[in-house]
């Protein structure tokens, strides 16, 4: 019998894949991985130990489902956090994280309609990002280039198509700059001019929301929504599988497809968390310092944030209303001043400055003294003596206290507390304990 040596075997083989186009290494699984609901939410904030979410680890989690030729990552929208001059820095080093993960479309949710179309849409050729949604257009067809939104999606990999569409609750569209139409029908379009192997729709729809699409779209194998509150475990409404990526990035899904006697099934779906033990990823870690390097660079304006609007009106309507200073509390308050400067809330700048958000009006808001009010804190540039958990961030504004000693201070202290001291940046927060670190004043 002739053998053939090891090279005319490996000459065979490379005529086999070249000519017959047949492959030794084609993917036998590929994973639809979906993001969202990351609302503002680039990295954890840090006040306190495993805090779920952030692109850092999104990245890394990633990147252990498998190689990026086997994965195809939408993002089913709310990402913005607003529509501030701030905001909107915040969600182009979003979308530019997300495009490091080879983020495909990411549809239009609720929180992006808050914003402009052609803001969306500058924001899109800054960061190469692709909106999607079938069932929103502009409300002026001339303000939007048709090429940054599409109604869907037709992705190749590993020889199968993909049809991706997308919607959004009109419910929840509240600017007149955009449009919306029935969501249903809007995919039924949709799913006329196409065939593929397997369909997803991405909706920004709450879980009721997402029920009663599925109960109009059996032609479709997905639907991934956003926000539900908490991610949902993958259930059925007849043959359309429902799954949920919400709760401000902490947690993404996954749907993992598997080719079976040629055909590709889907054999494992569900939330995966972005826990706080995963790897920071190093060039997320580099998106988001240079991120913050240019807050440094702008130092927002409380005016500029949008997080504090109801607090500036009042201001701007009470002569009174404002912050004095905690130097101004210690003149009569000497003793209290004292028991203050041996609290963490004298030292809560420095907790920033040690993790460098101190430039991030987000952390400012609760590590500062009367942010956005008159005579607080304003921007870095200016403000520098109203770092800190001061007085009136427990006391209220008391310029009016300090003229006139007998007028009370404008907070009742204890109820202020749960502002910052919130679940999500102080988990453990039990009021008892947490008191009697900072009780002070008559006994």
């Amino acid at each position: 019998m002739k053998y053939l040596a090891w090279r005319e075997i490996a000459i065979a083989c490379a005529f086999c894949v070249g000519m017959l186009g047949c492959s030794p290494t084609q993917p036998s699984s590929l994973h639809i991985v979906v993001s969202g609901d990351t609302a503002g939410w680039i990295t954890p904030c840090g006040c306190t130990a495993n805090q779920s979410g952030g692109l850092e680890r999104r990245a890394s989690l990633l990147k252990s489902i498998g190689p990026s030729d086997r994965i195809v990552y939408l993002d089913v929208g709310g990402s913005a956090a607003g529509k501030s001059a701030y905001q909107q820095v915040k969600l182009t080093s979003i979308l530019l994280g997300d495009q490091l993960m080879g983020l495909e479309l990411h549809n239009m949710g609720a929180p992006e309609t808050q914003l402009a179309p052609e803001t969306l849409f500058q924001i899109a050729k800054e960061t190469k990002t692709q909106w999607l949604s079938a069932n929103l257009q502009a409300a002026n067809a001339n303000s939007l280039l048709p090429e940054a939104l599409t109604a869907y999606r037709i992705i190749k990999r590993a020889g199968i198509r993909i049809l991706v569409t997308s919607v959004v609750d009109p419910n929840l569209v509240k600017n007149s700059l955009w449009k919306t139409r029935e969501a249903s029908l809007s995919v039924l379009q949709v799913l006329q001019k196409e065939k593929a192997d397997i369909k997803i729709v991405l909706a920004y729809m709450d879980e009721p929301g997402l029920r009663a699409l599925a109960e109009s779209l059996p032609e479709v194998d997905f639907i991934v929504g956003g926000p539900t509150g908490q991610s949902l475990s993958p259930f059925r409404v007849g043959p359309v599988e429902i799954l949920s990526a919400t709760n401000k990035g902490k947690f993404i899904t996954r749907i993992e497809l598997q080719k079976q006697d040629k055909a590709w099934k889907a054999v494992k779906s569900g939330a995966l968390e972005v826990t706080s033990t995963l790897p920071l990823e190093p060039a997320q870690s580099k998106n988001l310092e240079m991120y913050l390097s240019t807050l440094g660079k702008l130092d927002f304006s409380a005016d500029e944030t949008g997080l504090v609007a109801s607090q500036l009106a009042k201001s701007a309507n009470q002569s009174d209303y404002r912050i004095a200073g905690s130097d101004s509390c210690a003149q009569c308050h000497n003793q209290d001043d004292q028991s203050w400067h041996a609290s963490k809330h004298s030292q809560a700048w420095q907790t920033l400055i040690d993790k460098r958000s101190h430039v991030d009006p987000t952390c400012q808001v609760c590590h500062t003294t009367g942010y956005g009010l008159g005579g607080g804190f304003v921007q870095i540039a200016k403000s520098m003596p109203r770092v800190n958990v001061g007085c009136e961030s427990c006391h209220g504004p008391s310029q009016a206290h300090v003229l006139n000693p007998k007028t009370k201070t404008t907070y009742l202290s204890r109820e202020q507390c749960v502002r910052c001291h919130d679940h999500e940046n102080s988990p453990e927060f039990e009021y008892g304990k947490y008191w009697a670190k900072i009780a002070h004043g008559a006994k």
